[in-house]
């Protein structure tokens, strides 16, 4: 397709939702003056996804502009599109890959049926969800926010669903899967746009909240290891949601049990290890959880040599992404510290993981989460030949490129105003050699300690 039979695609697309919305409004959703344009753009979209995960729609300066192409000739529909976007607030439409015709259906009558005016963004997030619609996203203008701003209230935002999702568990309700589908998407979706920005997140632990952060962590860690895998997006979803509900069979258990700061008795870890099987009857209630997901939350427990529980019946066959979740809860609890364990190092974490291979773990799947994380995963404290240091704030996606590093402390160990960003491939012009190595890693209790979400912060701007 060239440029001019895109922008023709393009405009088409925009001009269907248009005709669509104007004909809501005289029309019921049944009708075929409303249904049918919609179908049409379901079709007119699909194509575009061939290359591509997303497509963004934005007004502009009072243009209409779908990915970077503006769309001129308005017609009465398309100006009454680009009115009630206005209106209501709408400030970026994301359309996703896995877009339906249910999707862009509701959303054409979310527009119709809205009648205030300025809505913040997060309550038409809340909206939609509410309508079901999964592959059309609302964001804010993403020109002014930086991907770690981006990725931050991403990862919130699932971090209120996890809390959501227990809550109503515990309260006796159902929880709606739809809103846990959606918050995959969006880390999804992040993860393929600054891979680093998204797994930093990770590594930034909050003590109190260890269990809504240790889903979320488990969840992104999953996504990370599904893209290595080259998963398919509906089956990285499935893992992404198994990961973000791995534990919400916990929510069975008493919370005494669960917040035991010391050595379990036979007879409590025999209670925890009944946390699987009842989040895999839960899940079994919830709305849009694939089935694959209910097994993952199973099984990523039974380990690698089948020793670990719920103990397989004979000639049960594992999921094959069930020990994804596995690898991925091993290496968040790893590098997170409890009141009863310190917090390894991520190279610590991996170093005891790769011990773990062949027994507890799938030894390919631990090698292909040291792949996705790097050499040295973001967050790692390194020393460097000039005797600096500093933490690695990203990866070179090539793979024998180097970290992105933003030193710390000078050679005499003093920390420094603020974090200097390093670009170890510059070369020393008299040698040519790099002018900054990295020697080695750091035990970051060796020195003061440090604000990471600031200094990831400062490296994604």
């Amino acid at each position: 397709m060239d440029r001019k039979q895109m922008e023709s695609a393009i405009s088409g697309i925009v001009r269907l939702l248009g005709t669509s919305l104007k004909n809501r409004g005289l029309y019921p959703p049944s009708h075929p003056l409303v249904r049918t344009p919609v179908e049409k753009c379901h079709a007119e979209l699909s194509p575009f996804f061939a290359e591509r995960a997303e497509l963004a729609l934005t007004v502009s300066d009072g243009t209409l502009v779908l990915e970077g192409v503006p769309v001129f000739h308005l017609t009465s529909s398309l100006e009454l599109f680009m009115a009630r976007l206005g209106s209501i607030g709408v400030p970026a439409v994301i359309f996703e890959r896995g877009v339906t015709i249910r999707d862009i259906e509701n959303f054409v009558h979310f527009l119709h049926e809205t009648k205030e005016q300025g809505l913040p963004v997060g309550i038409i997030k809340e909206r939609l969800a509410h309508r079901g619609v999964l592959h059309i996203r609302i964001t804010a203008a993403e020109e002014d926010e930086d991907d770690f701003t981006v990725a931050r209230e991403i990862y919130g935002n699932a971090v209120g669903v996890v809390v959501k999702a227990l809550k109503d568990v515990r309260n006796g309700r159902t929880p709606n899967g739809a809103d846990s589908d959606h918050a995959v998407r969006e880390m999804n979706g992040m993860l393929s746009r600054n891979r680093d920005a998204m797994l930093a997140l990770t590594l930034i632990k909050n003590f109190d909240e260890y269990t809504y952060n240790h889903s979320v962590n488990v969840s992104i860690l999953s996504l990370a290891v599904a893209e290595s895998l080259s998963l398919a997006e509906q089956d990285r979803v499935s893992v992404g949601v198994a990961g973000l509900l791995h534990d919400v069979g916990k929510t069975q258990l008493a919370l005494d049990l669960i917040r035991k700061p010391g050595t379990l008795t036979v007879e409590e870890f025999e209670e925890i290890k009944k946390h699987p099987e009842e989040g895999h009857i839960i899940l079994g209630k919830m709305t849009h959880i694939q089935e694959a997901t209910r097994y993952m939350v199973l099984e990523h427990h039974m380990r690698f040599d089948l020793t670990g529980y719920p103990r397989p019946e004979p000639g049960h066959r594992v999921h094959p992404n069930s020990q994804v979740i596995a690898v991925a809860d091993c290496y968040d609890a790893l590098t997170t510290m409890r009141s009863y364990q310190k917090a390894r190092t991520p190279q610590q974490a991996l170093e005891i993981m790769r011990k773990l291979a062949g027994k507890s773990l799938d030894p390919d799947l631990v090698q292909l989460l040291e792949r996705s994380l790097g050499v040295y995963p973001v967050g790692t404290m390194v020393r460097l030949n000039t005797m600096e240091v500093g933490i690695v704030t990203g990866n070179s996606k090539e793979e024998k490129g180097v970290p992105n590093i933003a030193v710390l402390f000078d050679r005499a160990g003093n920390p420094l105003a603020s974090p200097v960003p390093v670009d170890l491939a510059t070369e020393d012009p008299f040698t040519g050699k790099p002018q900054r190595v990295i020697l080695g890693t750091v035990n970051p209790l060796l020195h003061p300690p440090v604000s990471l979400t600031g200094v990831l912060s400062m490296a994604s701007a």
